[in-house]
């Protein structure tokens, strides 16, 4: 996968991500429970592995390449 097609990817579940949270915090669904698990333990993680990936994803791919020279 090209660092184009990663980021755009990582953005496209950042903004679903928040449009969930967003629809927890104002729609009434919010007081279903599973909902609010999949929310609290599935959907806020995501957003938060997905927004340091966008924020750090030149130092991860270069972390990434040097570990691929070094293991060859």
């Amino acid at each position: 996968m090209t660092p184009m097609k990663l980021r755009q990817t990582l953005r496209w579940i950042h903004i679903v991500g928040g449009m969930i949270v967003g629809t927890y915090l104002y729609a009434p669904w919010s007081a279903d429970p599973a909902f609010t698990a999949v929310t609290l333990y599935g959907v806020v993680p995501l957003l938060g592995l997905s927004g340091i990936v966008l924020w750090q994803q030149g130092r991860l791919s270069r972390w990434m390449k040097s570990r691929k020279i070094s293991a060859a």
